[in-house]
């Protein structure tokens, strides 16, 4: 919600500490500012423990809390000009103090009136059993379960096969996307009705309270038709006295009955839509007998699954194919699925814009039903679509995002500013989140909050997982297509992003903290209190840089577009931006010091295909780089030149984590004292420079290196000596001797190892005792290797290995008795060398392991440069 993304921000902008060395503020204006701070924290506990308040009262939090953040920062925001305090702002402290007045007014209203601000759901009385969600029945209509033949295959294997102890079944996915579907048909499959003695479908309440247990029982009692003949037994003077009936029945004896009649029989009990672990916590009631029941359950959070001691293994749905979708939407709306020629091409584009969810085509299906099977009244509905489904499907779908808590919403609305199918990069998005001051690292244990943040979003089902890292980290992420619609309205409504996409009206964005452009007319952009801009495959005019020009508050500009030149002159003037990221081709003057609050830079290529494309060589950085304290991400995509810091610079960039990509980088004593806590390094060398690394080893948190060398003459790196800390080495064209292994090999703590292009050379390498002992991922580019021999205590925990080795005879024997490894994968290699992982899978299988599996990987794979400066764009970033 923007009310918690904006007093996290002010959190931020509210401590003191990081203003006290200027002595920017009157004693006074200090403690004002602190008492801004308290009441942030005060404000923060409130909407934890109270997630439901009034949109009106969130609406007021944000827009004092806003308010607050600008009086700060336009006070701060020009330390680089000559500053007249009371000139510039004056009656600063009457500004503090009538803020802060706000603030406690909000305060005190919210401590009189928070009783009644708790959700209806708490308040309201219960409904009756014949309205309650907890008691309806399993729905009995037959829905088209077209692309769900696997998962009822799956799932009826598990409910009717091994073990016989009681099972809980979970199915896991994201809303609209079949689970409640999947289970009906399972429900209903007439060989699930035959081997279960009794059944019971009940839908859980989505706003789980104590009295929620109380109808979930109700439901199973109504269920498995006990509800009545519990009644029969009390004095029954009508309809309109159930609720009080049913309020009389004591708890316990209704929780006896249930388990006295599931008690030594088979039992299959659906639990539709479970949003809490609770539930768990209360049911107790279902007997053991070991005769194969079952608990099946459906729910949009992982947490929720996994939570239960029986849990089975997750069954986690994915959406359905283009194909799937057309024959799903073909069954409902044609006769006998058979659709007429001249409906078949609008048919399939409606199809596809359901995004591979079932909810969609059922709900695109009762409109297309509607209307007449003409294709114009089709093309009329595809025209709409969006408008038409998307009201439904946003109530669902917002679901997820009501049952958030509050520090989770603005982590995930910030993805809504991504373009649709967007693939986002993990290390990005945490970079952006970091910027905008949604975290606070308070110790070292902080530090991993972001990531278990952006785990839970996925654990609920409203981010998807593109790909991890070797150590099961994300390392991209994207939204469906819908979910991005329901987070994008979201954040809109809140005020917290809007987002342009060519049919948006750029006069709208006049208020909003946080705009993402793409398709969008810049030159239509009014000014307004924007903080960041997320700009995505844009054209940029003159008019965008007076629109630059008045956002002197700007905080974040992240911009894959082509940017010109000029438009350094202006970003460079803007002091409190904290995040930078552009596309060359530019020129990164001495004025960026001007930026005094700059944490991260990030410098993508242009494309060689782009009319800005220039072979400009390196991006040269100026020397004042190195007085830019806050720096902690240094990130140039195609190469940078770096100079060597001057004997008087002050202080060493204690913040920098990141330095990539740099050229011919001259190492000295002073070098490594400005880079004591880098953690990432890139480096590239040429022919021109000795590339000189003795210095590596100083640098004591470093765990991330690439060193890639460019032409035939470039010197060998000699004696490699690196710093024990190192978790992941790439090396590229280094031409080492495969000797030199032996003192890669004992690094303690290296988890990753890419050798790229020749990075070593010879025939022969035979590792030693003991070697990579921590090695969870070996890749081997093009090389010269024809002969490799494994010690049996080597690689011990190795996972994954990628050989990409056309002069490789076999794979060594003994990999295949490394317990951990589970993925070979072989491109371009010799017959003989794929023959033989064929040989160590099949020695794995015959004794009884399956783990082990083979993949192929196409020519294109071989890891072999065609030129450096289309390569190193692909391995550089970040180095993860």
């Amino acid at each position: 919600m923007a009310a918690y993304a904006a007093l996290a921000s002010l959190l931020q902008t509210t401590d003191v500490n990081k203003y006290e060395a200027n002595n920017l503020f009157s004693v006074e204006a200090e403690k004002k500012i602190a008492s801004i701070h308290e009441m942030v924290r005060y404000f923060q506990s409130f909407l934890g423990d109270f997630p439901h308040i009034s949109k009106s009262w969130e609406r007021r939090i944000r827009d004092v809390a806003h308010e607050a953040e600008d009086i700060i920062e336009r006070f701060t925001r020009l330390p680089i000009q000559p500053f007249h305090r009371g000139k510039d702002i004056p009656n600063l402290d009457d500004q503090l103090g009538d803020v802060l007045e706000k603030i406690g007014e909000i305060a005190g209203e919210v401590m009189e009136d928070r009783p009644s601000d708790l959700p209806a759901a708490v308040s309201s009385p219960s409904p009756s059993p014949s309205s309650s969600s907890s008691s309806r029945s399993a729905p009995t209509q037959n829905d088209a379960v077209i692309g769900l033949d696997e998962d009822l295959t799956a799932i009826k294997g598990r409910l009717c096969g091994e073990p016989s102890d009681l099972q809980i079944i979970p199915i896991v996915g994201m809303a609209g996307i079949g689970k409640t579907t999947l289970a009906r048909a399972i429900y209903e499959d007439s060989f699930v009705v035959h081997r279960f003695d009794i059944r019971a479908w009940i839908t859980v309440s989505q706003d789980y309270s104590p009295n929620s247990f109380r109808k979930i029982v109700i439901g199973l009692l109504e269920s498995m038709k006990l509800l009545q003949k519990l009644l029969s037994r009390k004095k029954n003077n009508g309809p309109e006295d159930l609720n009080k009936q049913l309020d009389e029945i004591d708890l316990s004896e209704m929780t006896t009955i249930v388990f006295q009649t599931l008690k030594f029989r088979r039992y299959l009990i659906v639990m539709d839509d479970v949003w809490s672990t609770k539930v768990w916590d209360d049911l107790m009631m279902f007997p053991d007998d070991g005769n194969g029941s079952r608990i099946m359950m459906t729910t949009r959070l992982s947490q929720v699954a996994i939570y239960p001691r029986c849990c089975s293994l997750i069954h986690e749905m994915k959406v359905m194919t283009n194909a799937q979708s057309w024959d799903l939407l073909k069954q409902k709306v044609l006769k006998n699925g058979v659709c007429p020629p001249h409906l078949k091409e609008i048919g399939e584009a409606i199809a596809r814009r359901c995004a591979g969810l079932p909810l969609a085509v059922v709900l695109v299906a009762g409109l297309l039903s509607a209307v007449s099977d003409t294709q114009a009244s089709w093309e009329e509905i595809a025209r709409n679509i969006n408008t038409a489904v998307g009201r439904e499907l946003d109530e669902i779908l917002s679901l997820s995002y009501t049952h958030l808590p509050h520090h989770l919403r603005p982590f995930f609305l910030y993805l809504g500013g991504f373009p649709e199918d967007e693939n986002i990069r993990a290390e990005t998005l945490i970079r952006l989140w970091e910027a905008e001051g949604f975290l606070k690292h308070d110790n070292e244990c902080d530090k991993n909050l972001p990531e278990e943040y952006l785990e839970d979003l996925v654990k609920r089902n409203l981010v998807s997982v593109n790909s991890r890292r070797f150590d099961g980290k994300i390392k991209s992420c994207s939204l469906h297509d819908m979910v991005r619609d329901m987070c994008v309205r979201k954040a809109r409504d809140e005020k917290f992003l809007g987002v342009t996409d060519g049919r948006s009206d750029p006069q709208e964005m006049i208020d909003e903290r946080r705009i993402s452009l793409s398709a969008c007319d810049t030159d239509r952009l009014l000014v307004s209190t924007t903080r960041t801009i997320l700009c995505f495959e844009l054209e940029f005019s003159p008019m965008f840089l007076c629109f630059l020009e008045h956002l002197s508050l700007l905080r974040v500009l992240h911009s894959t577009s082509a940017i010109y030149e000029a438009i350094s002159s202006h970003v460079f003037q803007l002091s409190h931006l904290r995040y930078l990221a552009l596309r060359g081709p530019m020129e990164i003057t001495p004025a960026i010091s001007n930026l005094v609050s700059l944490e991260t830079l990030v410098i993508h290529p242009v494309s060689r295909w782009s009319r800005n494309y220039t072979n400009a060589g390196p991006l040269h950085l100026p020397l004042e780089i190195w007085r830019m304290e806050q720096l902690k991400h240094i990130i140039v995509y195609d190469r940078c030149i770096l100079p060597h810091p001057s004997s008087d610079t002050p202080k060493p960039l204690i913040n920098l984590q990141t330095l990539s990509l740099v050229t011919n980088l001259v190492w000295t004593d002073k070098l490594v004292q400005m880079i004591p806590n880098v953690k990432t390094l890139g480096l590239v060398y040429t022919a021109l420079q000795d590339p000189n690394l003795g210095h590596l080893e100083n640098l004591l948190q470093l765990e991330k290196l690439q060193v890639s060398m460019i032409g035939d003459s470039c010197r060998k790196w000699q004696n490699p000596i690196l710093p024990t800390t190192l978790k992941k080495l790439t090396l590229v064209k280094k031409r080492l001797p495969w000797e030199d292994m032996s003192i890669i090999g004992s690094l303690p703590n290296l988890q990753v190892l890419k050798l790229l292009d020749y990075a070593l050379e010879g025939a022969t390498w035979a590792t030693g005792d003991d070697e990579f002992a921590e090695l969870k991922y070996l890749l081997i580019g093009a090389s010269s290797l024809q002969h490799w021999t494994v010690h049996e205590s080597s690689f011990a925990t190795l996972k994954r290995l990628t050989l990409c080795c056309p002069g490789l005879e076999r794979v060594p024997g003994e990999i295949g008795e490394i317990s951990t490894l589970e993925l070979i994968e072989m491109g371009g290699c010799k017959e003989s060398a794929v023959d033989s992982a064929n040989e160590i899978i099949e020695d794995r299988k015959n004794c009884g392991d399956d783990a082990l599996h083979l993949r192929y990987i196409g020519q294109r794979r071989v890891w072999s440069w065609k030129s450096f400066s289309d390569e190193v764009r692909r391995l550089a970033p970040h180095l993860s």
